[in-house]
């Protein structure tokens, strides 16, 4: 049939671009397939965290979708570039229209039925690697997994012939609007920049990313964090992609216009190439900036988040058990743990008995704490809570010998801690901070942070609290110890808020960061195989631009070495703005990402400095990496090699 041997043709003269186009929409319908087949697995449901667990997997289903519809419209838009002029000269030799919208139609079923079979194929064999994968991140023993998942293979066939179906519309209205001569030359379609409009927005871009990294940076730990963290998320978006297709070129121009700094050679060649080059690929750099930017804050919170899980959980339950209760525990409910200890071959170590001031909720303005009162009472403003402890209470728990007078106090919070002139309760407290309290922890498990005081006398106003905490041993599994400790709660009555076992806080935040690992792990991969495709063709169109502006610069009198110096410069330049633009967002985004963590009972600074450092060095290689491997084709195409079609 003639509309496959033009289609078959076609593909065999455009494989250097069809073969990374294909290769990455195989494995973008592998991964829509692997999340799907996972979040139909029924034995995760039974989990603890079941709920959640499919919540964070759906979610992220949704979000790798999205990403493959942009893909698709985004590198569909290039392949349409080469495909509108062997079209247009279809047209052109007799090809009606109903003709040219038939292969257009029978091209993308062709493209969906190779993506298809071959996605579902590689996600077939790739699943039960991922599904391990994701058992070993929750810290699960073995689940089955069936080998195909039909309800899935459904789903995916479903939705991918929605997403091509998507790009057959956007391509026939193209088809119907376009005459055969600019559809034989559609680089001659490009629209005007100009005017005051122009400049506004230019300047509008370099306001809303100020704007962005301000929110970031003043982002407090409250209730409000993750909106303000959202905002800033759109802000940014909008303004890089303002700044790199408007705001770049008006500073190039202004650069333009200073004659004592443009009129010589080396300045002329690289402003006036880079102008041609950010109004060519402005939106392309835009895109990878964010897409990296992506890839590095989503493996930055998770993977910090997973790393992290220890230190977490001892903010939880810095004893293997920690109860918490009005009266503390009586004689009948310590011979129910003992009970239940002998019938699980437990063995209780000492108890820890204290007393302490019931947290107080509100917020520090300079070193005066506005008291809201308890966690039922707080509004909006709340960032923190309070907690006092008597100097005797401290030296039980610590086996320390402190001595204060009068107003002394000392002060430890996992966060930012206040010392000085301290105003509590409209008390005057005269504080120091600790660097360490052995007995830290957040008795209501909520986001809030604590700052517990150590002072002579407790106000009379405060309601008490008392916390018992003991360790115990147990040969056995963290399962065993799981059921122990669910079987000595629902023995004593006593309700999640009171009752916190190390082993089953562990396993819930193992299943929660774990799951979210492997969901960040996932939209990465499918981020970074976006990324990858959109350098291929950005370099791909420098390419052919590059090979024009060779001839034409070797006409004006520059020398070959000259002319290679500069272009390949230029290259690199607008080849490396993207990665540095998106490691100074992670920078910037890290101050907000610690905000909302530290609502997670995750303090630990270091480690998140740590894990930023790795993952913006190690993108940075591999974006380096990336770059020579697509330098090889460029050079291909700019020295004649391969030719335009």
């Amino acid at each position: 049939m003639l509309y496959f041997k033009l289609i078959n043709s076609s593909f065999k003269r455009n494989m250097r671009s069809y073969g990374p186009y294909l290769m990455a929409t195989i494995m973008l319908v592998a991964i829509n397939y692997i999340f799907l087949a996972i979040e139909a697995n029924s034995s995760l449901k039974k989990l603890n965290t079941g709920a959640v667990t499919s919540a964070m997997l759906d979610l992220g289903f949704k979000f790798i979708f999205l990403v493959t519809l942009a893909f698709l419209i985004y590198v569909n838009r290039f392949l349409w570039q080469q495909r509108s002029r062997e079209i247009g000269l279809y047209s052109m030799l007799g090809m009606t229209s109903h003709n040219l919208q038939l292969l257009t139609i029978i091209e993308k079923c062709y493209l969906m039925v190779i993506s298809l079979v071959a996605g579902l194929a590689f996600g077939i064999i790739f699943e039960k690697l991922a599904f391990l994968g994701f058992g070993y991140l929750l810290n699960i023993g073995h689940i089955s997994q069936p080998w195909f998942v039909s309800s899935a293979i459904t789903k995916t066939i479903i939705l991918t012939g929605c997403l091509f179906a998507i790009i057959m519309v956007i391509d026939l209205v193209k088809l119907h609007r376009l005459t055969p001569n600019q559809l034989r030359h559609p680089e001659a379609v490009t629209p005007k920049r100009h005017g005051i409009l122009y400049s506004i927005a230019g300047i509008l871009g370099f306001a809303l990313l100020i704007w962005a990294y301000y929110i970031t940076l003043t982002i407090k730990p409250k209730i409000s964090a993750i909106s303000h963290f959202l905002l800033a998320v759109i802000l940014l978006v909008i303004g890089t992609y303002l700044v790199f297709i408007i705001g770049s070129i008006i500073l190039l121009k202004l650069l333009q216009k200073n004659s004592h700094f443009y009129y010589k050679p080396r300045h002329f060649i690289a402003v006036s190439g880079m102008i041609q080059r950010m109004q060519q690929n402005g939106a392309s750099l835009a895109t990878i900036c964010l897409l990296c930017s992506s890839i590095l804050v989503i493996l930055f919170t998770s993977i910090t988040l997973y790393v992290g899980i220890g230190s977490t959980v001892k903010s939880y339950a810095p004893e293997d058990v920690v109860i918490t209760s009005n009266q503390g525990l009586t004689k009948e409910q310590k011979r129910v743990i003992n009970t239940s200890a002998r019938q699980h071959h437990a063995k209780i170590n000492h108890y820890l008995t204290y007393k302490m001031t019931t947290p107080q909720y509100g917020y520090w303005r300079d070193n005066k704490f506005i008291s809201q009162g308890s966690i039922q009472k707080m509004d909006s403003k709340a960032s923190s809570s309070v907690i006092l402890l008597t100097t005797n209470e401290y030296n039980r728990i610590t086996n320390q010998h402190v001595h204060l007078t009068g107003n002394e106090a000392l002060t430890y919070t996992n966060n930012k801690g206040h010392d000085g002139t301290l105003i509590v309760n409209n008390q005057k407290y005269h504080a120091r901070k600790l660097q360490h309290f052995s007995g830290y922890f957040n008795p209501d498990h909520s986001i809030y942070t604590p700052t517990f005081i150590i002072a002579n006398k407790l106000p009379k106003s405060l309601p008490l609290t008392t916390v018992t905490t003991f360790n115990y041993q147990l040969s056995g599994n963290q399962k065993q110890r799981i059921k122990f400790e669910n079987a000595l709660q629902a023995k004593l009555g006593i309700n999640n808020l009171s009752f916190t076992g190390k082993a089953t806080i562990t396993s819930l935040i193992n299943s929660l960061y774990g799951g979210l690992v492997f969901v960040g792990i996932l939209i990465s991969l499918a981020l970074a195989i976006t990324t990858t495709i959109v350098i291929y063709f950005k370099q791909i169109s420098e390419g052919y631009a590059d090979r024009k502006r060779f001839k034409t610069m070797q006409q004006v009198g520059l020398s070959e070495k000259e002319t290679v110096k500069s272009i390949h410069s230029q290259v690199l330049m607008v080849f490396l703005l993207p990665v540095v633009g998106a490691i100074v967002n992670l920078c910037f985004a890290i101050p907000a990402i610690r905000q909302i963590m530290i609502q997670l009972n995750f303090y630990n600074l270091p480690l998140m400095i740590t894990v930023g450092i790795i993952v913006a060095i190690s993108l940075l290689i591999l974006y380096l990496i990336l770059y020579g491997l697509t330098t090889r084709t460029y050079r291909q195409i700019v020295d004649g090699q391969v030719e335009e079609n």
